[in-house]
């Protein structure tokens, strides 16, 4: 039976940080939540007299450890107003993120989260935006979110699904006006489920081992399964018993949160025959692998052994003694004890820590040549961390990842770097898109490149590595013209910046592509000159009117944000208020009044004067300033009146003499005597016969002239007649 040990198995920094940190603190110790999902972990703190509580409620006394999670910013708020002591154990990623998600909310953007809503590491992200972000868990929940105006930021739990990730972005890309995204799953992720899917491909089965409560532990039972069948997540050593029996190759892997020990008891229940170490075990941990270790903090390394004898550039696994701020005592099974100064310890001394060192803490060193403190034998951690990271970061350039060399000089042909004991050979015409004339120019640069294949196939042979920029340099221009384009949606809203005028428009940088507004899309009113409208190097906002990839270009306007002109009018000039204007045109019907840009008013011959004015010729002349009053506003259509701004005229009084009346009554007296000598001449004609089908007229009661049409009534009336007199008889 062949075992492969995943390289990424076990704790990841920042758990291991929380649990030295948790062991190393004095005093009473509590941890705000268990401090990683593991029970037989938190069982041992226990133990310790170390306990966990929920929430702040349930705190009493003590110092609070706050776990590699991290927690929102309110709980910080309330320890500080209870005067409670703590020790931050956030890991530095998570921390990463409060600070990204606090400051986009503070700019009033929204917050998006990827990953499980009631796990505790989303809820102290959430905690940091007011607990206003929409935390997403997978495709489904992106495509049902609901298109989104503002200005969004796109974070990740660290632990959560690259693959996941990466669709999700898609969609979040056409579900929201403007969306800035970073990836912040955590590294050590990424190569666990890369891990993962490569030992699950390959072996007949796999075994995930973790708390069934961990995030990261499931995902990468999940991925496991999906390459192998025979995959299984052990929880405790119980679960073994569920694995399939004579397997040839067994795969193990484990969560962020799973204790070495663990990891070993497995593997040695498992190895029947052997341990591959597939480059990912050494000598010592192979040893583990034999030795029983159920308890995560004692290792078998404290165990009597065989006492090791320095020797310059020999490896050796170390106990640590005590840690100041010069360096840490160790004991690495000699006769006399060894130190580690502050210089080699990590690869970047800034990052040394003496707390990050306890007392019983085991790993890796190697002696050196240079005397140590108080001529004690000198050993180095950091020569050991280089060179993983060189091994690592050599088989990524293996699989074709993307590194960083600094190019050493020109030669024919191309240019020439190192990395590690491995000549890197970049070819001129892989340099950079197009044909680079001066590959000298490069010389003592950073350059990022990518393994190519060898015209003759072998890339690594003699230690020589060929590699490309070009490849790097398609792929981000790929990325990002596909980032512009999946924004570039018609009557969609953007902002870009305005770098230039042309005649016919001005052309705008969005995302740094060029995209045109034309000159009759910046305004309702016309204007000749985009400068009018707009000021150079200075950002708008545009609304896309047409985007074609094809041709590669891009339509904005400005003008369709804005409001039209009349509708500011109707604001600025309601009915009632005296404007003043400019006669512009003049038909006989009335006159157009400038009296805004772009907006004009018609005063109709009828509103000019309470005078008759037959044409509005006669009372105005072009470009005459003029006065008068909103009296209509209709549409886009203003009507003016100077009328409304004159006083009526007054009415005219006339005179009435007794010689007008006698007069008026001569008149009215004649014209009556006239209309009854007509009336008594109309009534003495004979009247023709009726027509026998005439029906027969009922009785008139009153009688009407036919010519005159007036009646008996208005014949006699004003007639001064007196019956008693006889000649008037």
């Amino acid at each position: 039976m062949e075992i492969i040990l995943a390289k990424t198995a076990g704790f990841c920094f920042g758990v291991q940080n929380a649990i030295n940190k948790a062991l190393s603190a004095k005093g009473k110790i509590v941890t705000l939540g268990e401090i990683i999902h593991n029970e037989l972990v938190v069982n041992n703190l226990m133990d310790k007299g170390i306990y966990p509580i929920n929430n702040l409620d349930e705190y009493e006394d003590g110092r609070v450890v706050i776990r590699s999670h991290g927690v929102g910013e309110q709980v910080y708020k309330q320890m500080q107003e209870r005067n409670i002591e703590y020790i931050d154990a956030t890991c530095p990623f998570v921390e990463k993120i409060h600070k990204l998600v606090n400051s986009a909310y503070n700019q009033g953007k929204q917050v998006i989260i990827t990953g499980e809503a009631a796990h505790a590491e989303v809820i102290g992200i959430n905690g940091w935006c007011g607990n206003s972000g929409i935390v997403i868990s997978d495709e489904k929940e992106a495509r049902e979110l609901d298109f989104i105006s503002k200005e969004c930021v796109l974070v990740s739990q660290t632990t959560f699904s690259a693959e996941k990730f990466k669709n999700i972005e898609k969609i979040i890309k056409n579900k929201c006006k403007i969306v800035e995204i970073f990836d912040t799953i955590c590294y050590t992720t990424r190569d666990r489920q890369r891990e993962v899917v490569e030992i699950a491909k390959k072996v007949d089965t796999m075994l995930v081992i973790g708390g069934r409560h961990s995030s990261n532990t499931l995902k990468l039972y999940e991925l496991a399964k999906q390459h192998c069948n025979n995959s299984y997540l052990i929880s405790d050593i119980q679960d073994l018993s569920k694995v399939v029996k004579n397997s040839t190759t067994i795969g193990v892997t484990a969560g962020a949160s799973t204790p070495k020990e663990l990891i070993m008891e497995v593997i040695n229940i498992m190895s029947d025959t052997q341990v591959k170490s597939n480059e990912m075990l050494n000598e010592e941990v192979a040893v583990d692998a034999k030795n029983e270790a159920s308890n995560v903090f004692i290792s078998a390394m404290k165990a009597e052994s065989t006492e090791v004898k320095p020797k310059e550039g020999k490896r050796a696994r170390v106990i640590v003694v005590s840690a100041t701020e010069e360096g840490i005592v160790v004991n690495f099974h000699g006769k006399t004890d060894a130190f580690i100064d502050r210089t080699e310890v990590e690869i970047d001394e800034k990052d040394y820590d003496p707390s990050n060192y306890v007392e019983g803490q085991e790993f890796d060193a190697v002696f050196i040549a240079k005397k140590g403190k108080e001529d004690m034998i000198a050993m180095s951690k950091k020569i050991i961390q280089q060179k993983e990271l060189d091994d690592k970061k050599f088989q990524e350039v293996i699989n074709g990842n993307e590194f960083t060399v600094k190019i050493d000089k020109a030669v024919k042909g191309g240019l020439i770097a190192k990395l590690g004991s491995y000549t890197i050979f970049v070819p001129q015409s892989e340099i950079r898109i197009g044909f680079e004339k001066k590959p000298e120019n490069y010389v003592g640069k950073d350059l990022r490149v990518r393994k190519i294949e060898a015209k003759n196939g072998d890339n690594t042979s003699k230690k020589k590595i060929i590699a490309s920029h070009k490849i790097i340099a398609e792929e981000e221009k790929q990325a990002k013209e596909d980032a512009f384009w999946n924004q570039m949606i018609p009557n969609t809203i953007v902002k870009g910046v305005v770098k230039r005028f042309a005649k016919f428009g001005a052309f705008v940088s969005v995302n740094k592509n060029d995209c045109l507004a034309h000159i009759s899309d910046l305004s309702w009113t016309k204007v000749q000159d985009p400068a009018e409208v707009l000021e150079l190097n200075k950002t708008y906002e545009f609304l896309i009117l047409d985007a074609n990839r094809e041709t590669g270009k891009v339509s904005l306007g400005y003008k369709q944000l804005q409001k039209k002109p009349y509708e500011e009018a109707q604001e600025k000039y309601p009915v009632g208020c005296v404007v003043k204007g400019i006669v512009e045109r003049i038909f006989s019907y009335g006159a157009f009044v400038s009296i805004d840009k772009g907006i004009d008013g018609l005063i109709p011959v009828s509103e000019i004067s309470y005078n008759f004015v037959k044409d509005a010729c006669e009372a105005f002349k072009e470009g005459q300033e003029i006065e008068a009053k909103v009296i209509k506003f209709e549409g886009n259509k203003i009507t003016l009146s100077i009328k409304a701004l004159l006083d009526p005229p007054a009415p005219k009084e006339v005179e009435i003499t007794s010689e007008d009346i006698k007069e008026n009554n001569e008149k009215r007296a004649k014209a009556n005597a006239k209309k009854f000598e007509n009336a008594v001449t109309q009534a003495k004609k004979p009247k023709a016969k009726k027509a026998a089908a005439t029906p027969v007229q009922e009785e008139t009661k009153s009688w009407t002239s036919e010519s005159t049409g007036a009646t008996m009534a208005d014949l006699f009336k004003g007639l001064n007649l007196n019956f008693d007199n006889k000649d008037a008889e």
